[in-house]
């Protein structure tokens, strides 16, 4: 038995919904199920949502406040008013910030940029940009992905009379700022049909309603990376702004993207997960380790060379983040590792001098190894703070959990995911205590095992690059419409191994009916020593298309597996036995020996159990050293182990019976009738000539004559063989040296030489038979 990683939970679709759907569209019934499961289960609805790219943007005048901030704009471009847009320093606030500049400077007007410093300046505009601004006779400020709840900085626009616009997709607060117009989906009596825009998102809908003519495709490019990067529902107008940037951006774009592109290494066609994992990150490091301004001068660059310095410089910026959250998570893991052991429902971790531009990076990794609110926080010794980032799981709400702490913290915000708080270093430990205790009135032990959802089951055989090319239509995939997850059951391998650099990849090949399908665990080919070639796991994952050398292959992308029932290993004919078994966990393997001189001829010193009659191995590994007497023992071991998940054959025997010539019955038929002849012989000088004779070993001959013995048939006396005139009539099975020898061949043959698969069978029969008698009464198996 191999336990997943995660709980694997199997959606449930409307099969009848799937049928009809699948019909009416002509696509195959796999497709049809993953638009059910995602509402879309109308044939009108599936083909828009198929076909993105015939979709139509919704008219920005339905949005509340456009109306006003659209004829406000257009009037300070008229009259020459100087502008600054006020943006964010991540990826949706940078491609926000870009996109309204270099849409207003289209239109010919005076128009600059602020970008708040994280260290500096903290979250969102402030009095003081708003000061500066006026001081430089700004008399617009435009927000992008930000000032939905800045009411200071609102108020001081008002006082300085400069006209404020808000453009924001947080959550707007209670109160409002007093702003000359307010654009977000989100705020009271806004019409606007799609909620879930991003920041970037809605600052293109601004520029749709300012500029005249068709939007400038590379507004779209800089929406389409913001809407990815910011994690916004995936569906509706998003589907189209991404749909579009996508192969904007694939075909070449602003030289800033394509200078990103060429750093991350990226060609052709580009997918959501590569603007996700590979281009937002490098636009962030700027922000986190400095200010943004290095990615905002990259995305506003239309010269080649400078783009290429810009990006040079933003790879370098991401080389030292991602050092700096490697230290940090080397620090972190450790003491997250002891509060675990401890038994800690949540994790607080705490270090001098953290850089808090990665801490939440930091805090997203330990929540992925450890599956627990996480917290981390940088205290800065000099002021005496500590400042932080928490990220969550599923059933806590992080931000609930941060106000039942509330005494403890200076200030604190966010949502039920993720959230920022800064509190006194010294009042650390006793936030710890409160989020711990809020942590365990929320969840249970269940709570801590991770989720992975799974939108149906397939064979190999499903999976063929014409139904990936259809599934790929439900593509770009995102939040709110995660890239599909498939579970197949109890499959087959023909093939199986590590790969990558220090065999970091497991490689498999998975046994299908009528075809192989390739499949890849990325970081899983830490599991290969825990698979037996003759398992059948059970494995979810994602479908892709892998191409090479000018072939297309199907491939299946393993996220999680499992195998259930018991696992045999073959370590049979191992020549590093010693190895493997330093690799088991002493904590949870049992070295099991019927005979105690195995240990010592196998050369392994201590940890030894031997074999006792009614034993019970309490431990889920047990590692079979050597051959019982007899076969009924390990039967007897076998149906008193319950807890035995995996078991490791290496069944060492000194002597190998089954490769020694057994006798056959015409092989003792013969010999007796040499003795019937011979009458009486030295038995040593006999063997020697019958050996040469018949070819037989002189070992064979004197088996068969302790048989003839042992059954009264001769007499031995100083190696002098003697027939005995009148024997009774006993078959050879009546000589316990004739049972005992063919009992051992068979077990050799079984347990040493039979293949695995055999051997697997055996145990599965007796664990079987010992759960059938252990059933209460009544109990109907497999009902």
């Amino acid at each position: 038995m191999l336990k997943p990683n995660y709980h694997w939970i199997l959606k449930q679709a409307d099969e009848t919904k799937t049928h009809a759907l699948a019909d009416a569209l002509h696509i195959s019934s796999l497709t049809a199920r993953l638009l059910v499961l995602r509402g879309i289960d109308r044939p009108e609805k599936a083909k828009i949502f198929l076909h993105p790219e015939k979709v139509q943007f919704c008219d920005p005048m339905e949005m509340l406040g456009m109306r006003e901030a659209a004829a406000r704009i257009v009037r300070a471009v008229r009259d020459g008013e100087a502008i600054r847009v006020f943006g964010d320093y991540d990826a949706d606030g940078v491609t926000s910030t870009a996109l309204m500049i270099r849409a207003l400077g289209k239109m010919g007007a005076k128009v600059s940029s602020y970008i708040p410093n994280r260290f500096t300046d903290g979250y969102g505009p402030n009095v003081r940009a708003v000061e500066r601004a006026g001081n430089d006779q700004v008399k617009l400020i435009v927000t992008v992905d930000s000032g939905i709840a800045a009411l200071e900085a609102a108020s001081k626009a008002k006082e300085l009379g400069i006209d404020y616009i808000v453009t924001d997709h947080h959550e707007p607060p209670a109160i409002l700022p007093d702003a000359f117009a307010i654009l977000n989906p989100k705020q009271p009596g806004c019409d606007y049909p799609f909620k879930g825009l991003s920041g970037a998102g809605v600052a293109l809908k601004l520029v749709q309603a300012v500029c005249s003519g068709p939007a400038d495709d590379n507004w779209i490019a800089l929406a389409a990376i913001g809407t990815i990067a910011d994690l916004v529902p995936m569906r509706a107008e998003n589907r189209l702004i991404v749909s579009r940037g996508l192969q904007i951006i694939g075909g070449g774009s602003l030289a800033g993207i394509d200078a990103l592109k060429i750093k991350a290494g990226i060609s052709g066609a580009v997918d959501s997960d590569m603007i996700g994992f590979q281009l937002a990150p490098r636009l962030n490091a700027a922000g986190r380790l400095a200010d943004a301004d290095t990615a905002l001068r990259l995305l506003l660059s239309d010269d080649g060379e400078e783009a290429a310095l810009l990006a040079s410089r933003l790879e370098e910026l991401n080389r030292q983040r991602k050092a700096l959250a490697d230290q940090i998570m080397l620090e972190a893991d450790k003491e997250a590792s002891d509060y675990c052991r401890r038994g800690d429902k949540a994790l607080v971790i705490a270090g001098k001098g953290w850089h808090q531009g990665v801490i939440g990076i930091v805090a997203s990794r330990v929540v992925e190894k450890y599956y627990r609110p996480t917290v981390i926080l940088s205290i800065d010794q000099q002021s005496g703070t500590a400042k932080g980032s928490g990220r969550s799981i599923d059933g806590f709400n992080l931000y609930l959990g941060l106000k039942k702490s509330a005494g403890n913290l200076t200030q604190f915000g966010g949502h039920q995911m993720a959230a920022g708080l800064s509190l006194p270093a010294d009042r650390i430990d006793a936030f710890r205590e409160d989020f711990n205790r809020a942590a365990e009135e929320s969840l249970d032990d269940q709570a801590f095992i991770p989720r992975l959802a799974v939108d149906g089951e397939c064979t190999p055989d499903q999976i063929t690059v014409k139904q990936i090319e259809e599934m790929e239509r439900l593509a770009p995939f995102g939040t709110d419409n995660p890239r599909p997850a498939f579970r197949m059951n109890a499959v087959r391998l023909s093939k199986i191994g590590a790969v990558g650099r220090e065999k970091a990849h497991l490689k498999v090949m998975f046994q299908g009916r009528d075809q192989e399908l390739d499949g890849i665990g990325f970081g899983l080919g830490g599991r290969l020593e825990q698979i037996s070639p003759i398992d059948c796991p059970s494995v979810i994952g994602n479908c892709s298309i892998n191409e090479w050398n000018g072939f297309r292959k199907p491939q299946f992308l393993i996220e999680d597996l499992r195998i259930d029932g018991p696992q045999i290993f073959d370590w049979r004919s191992d020549r590093k036995i010693r190895e493997k078994i330093s690799g088991l966990p002493p904590e949870s393997a049992t070295l099991l020996a019927f005979h105690p001189e195995s240990a010592e001829e196998l050369g392994i010193a201590g940890g030894i159990t031997l074999f006792e009659p009614g034993m019970s191995v309490r431990q889920p590994d047990l590692v079979l050293l050597d051959l019982p007497d007899q076969e009924d023992q390990l039967s007897e071991l076998a149906g008193n182990s319950p807890l035995v998940h995996r078991i490791y054959a290496v069944f060492y025997h000194r002597h190998e019976h089954y490769f020694t010539s057994f006798p056959s019955r015409k092989h003792f038929v013969w010999y007796y009738a040499l003795i019937r002849q011979e009458h009486s012989f030295m038995l040593d000088a006999m063997a020697r000539k019958i050996a040469r004779h018949k070819g037989w070993s002189e070992q064979t001959i004197h088996f068969m004559t302790r048989v003839f013995f042992e059954l009264g048939f001769v007499k031995i006396d100083k190696g002098f063989l003697t027939e005995n005139s009148a024997p009774v009539k006993a078959p050879l099975t009546a000589s316990l040296t004739y049972r005992k020898e063919k009992k051992q061949l068979e077990m050799e043959d079984l347990f040493c030489y039979s293949p695995l698969s055999s051997l697997k069978t055996w145990f599965e029969k007796r664990i079987n038979d010992r759960d059938k008698a252990t059933e209460p009464e009544g109990t109907m198996n497999g009902l």
